[in-house]
């Protein structure tokens, strides 16, 4: 089974996403193990809520946290 987390070109445009909305993932340090990590998603929280993210790092550790508790990569 192939993951895509990065839309390719023509399946952004089959779904309706711009060019703006083909970033790559951002990196950031995971919290426990300090390697490279990435953003697999991003919950804004809505309207006043708190924004949270779930992280993966490249030694499989992934977390559910507040977006602020980040540390960019």
């Amino acid at each position: 089974m192939q993951h895509d987390h990065a839309p390719s070109e023509a399946s952004a445009r089959e779904r309706g996403l711009d060019a703006s909305e083909l970033s790559p993932l951002p990196l950031v340090y995971c919290p426990e193990c300090g390697m490279p990590a990435w953003v697999e998603w991003r919950d804004d929280g809505g309207t006043g809520g708190v924004a949270h993210v779930k992280v993966h790092c490249f030694a499989r550790h992934w977390f559910l946290m507040p977006e602020e508790g980040l540390t960019a990569a």
